[in-house]
């Protein structure tokens, strides 16, 4: 039977204001999500591109960002995605979204992300 567990992530004093940073907590030997920050503001969504299912968003570690820093980007697929809603707005998945999942930063500024075990 699964059941949702909190998993720490990282603390946030780790995640760059402005940037991404992508996480494997249930040890797959890859990243399977990543964190977008905007100053105190944190989203995450499933390494997963909506156009190719099972494909990587990044074109290297942590590189789950347009060049200005606006948008997600799928680098081996040109989409882009609203960082807040993970809407695709432009590219072959256009209408479609990412795979959010929830985060929670505890007192000590630990963050913690719920997955499936």
């Amino acid at each position: 039977m699964s059941a949702q567990v909190w998993v720490a992530l990282c603390e946030l004093a780790d995640l760059p204001s402005g940037g991404a940073r992508g996480f494997d907590p249930e040890g797959q030997g890859r990243d399977t999500l990543f964190v977008v920050r905007r100053g105190d503001a944190l989203w995450a969504y499933r390494n997963d591109c909506p156009h190719w299912p099972g494909s990587p968003m990044a074109w290297r570690k942590d590189a789950y960002l347009d060049a200005h820093g606006t948008h997600i980007a799928c680098h081996s697929h040109g989409a882009r995605f609203d960082i807040e809603t993970g809407l695709c707005i432009a590219g072959p998945c256009a209408g479609q979204s990412l795979d959010p999942l929830e985060l929670y930063v505890d007192e000590a500024g630990t963050v913690l992300v719920e997955i499936t075990k």
